[in-house]
C-alpha cells in the first residue's frame, strides 16, 4: 500500500511539469514580456482614438490708427454768413441802399488784377465771375456771367448753356441784360471775392453777400446778379 502512493506522487508531478509546458510561448495568447513592443491592428472593432491638440494663446493686438501728417492747412470750410429773413432781405436790397462810396473798399484790388487795366474776380460758389475795366471796354466798365441764373424782368432769355449764358454789365449808357456765348467776364484762375467783402477800384465798387450774389455799382448804372437774381437798377 505504501509502494503504491510512492508511485502515483512522481506520477502526478510529472503531469503537472506535462501541463506547464503544454502552455509555453509558442501559444498566441501569451503575455509578453517586459520591454518588448507588441502591434495592435486598428481593424475591425478597434475603439476611435481621441487625439487632443494642444492650445496656443496668441495674445490680443491692439489696432492703433495713426492720424495722417498735417498737409499744413486745415480741411475746414469757411462757414457762410447766416441768411436773412425775407423780410431783412426786402429792407436791404441793393436798390434800396445808397450807392457805396469808393473808399468803402476792404479787400485790396491789386490782388484780384488779372492784366494790366483789368480786375476779375469770382463769387465763393464759382457760379458767377465778373470783370473790371480801368477807363471801360466794348465789354462794359464792369459786366458778370454766371454759370446759372434766371431771366430778368425786363431783358432776353437765355438758356444756360454752355454758349448761351445769362450776363448783365454796366457801360456809359446804364446797366444791361444780355446773353453772351463766350466767356466775356472770366479769367483762368480768378480770385474769390468772398461773402461780405467789397472790391473798389477804377471807379467801381462790387460787393459779395450771401443773399445777394454780386452787387456792382459803375458810374451809370448798378446790377444785381446771381444763381436766382438778375436785376439793374
Amino acid at each position: 500500500m505504501t509502494a503504491m502512493r510512492t508511485f502515483v506522487v512522481p506520477i502526478a508531478a510529472l503531469c503537472a511539469s506535462a501541463l506547464v509546458g503544454c502552455s509555453g510561448g509558442d501559444s498566441a495568447t501569451d503575455t509578453p514580456a517586459a520591454g518588448t513592443s507588441v502591434a495592435t491592428s486598428t481593424v475591425g472593432t478597434a475603439a476611435p482614438t481621441s487625439t487632443v491638440e494642444p492650445t496656443t494663446t496668441t495674445p490680443a493686438v491692439e489696432s492703433t490708427t495713426v492720424p495722417p501728417p498735417d498737409a499744413g492747412g486745415s480741411d475746414e470750410p469757411t462757414a457762410a454768413p447766416p441768411r436773412r429773413t425775407p423780410e431783412e432781405v426786402s429792407d436791404l436790397f441793393p436798390w434800396n441802399q445808397p450807392r457805396p462810396s469808393p473808399e468803402s473798399g476792404t479787400v485790396d484790388p491789386a490782388l484780384f488784377q488779372t492784366a494790366p487795366g483789368l480786375t476779375n474776380f469770382t463769387t465763393p460758389s464759382g457760379n458767377v465771375q465778373c470783370g473790371i475795366w480801368a477807363g471801360g471796354s466794348p465789354a462794359g466798365q464792369v459786366g458778370c456771367q454766371a454759370e446759372t441764373s434766371v431771366q430778368p424782368a425786363d431783358g432776353p432769355v437765355c438758356t444756360n448753356a454752355p454758349n448761351d449764358k445769362y450776363a448783365v454789365r454796366v457801360d456809359d449808357a446804364g446797366s444791361h441784360h444780355l446773353c453772351t456765348t463766350q466767356g466775356i467776364y472770366t479769367s483762368p484762375a480768378p480770385r474769390v471775392l468772398e461773402y461780405g467783402e467789397v472790391l473798389s477800384t477804377s471807379g467801381v465798387v462790387c460787393t459779395s453777400d450771401v443773399d445777394f450774389g454780386v452787387t456792382c455799382w459803375g458810374t451809370a448804372g448798378a446790377f444785381m446778379f446771381a444763381r436766382e437774381w438778375n436785376e439793374t437798377f
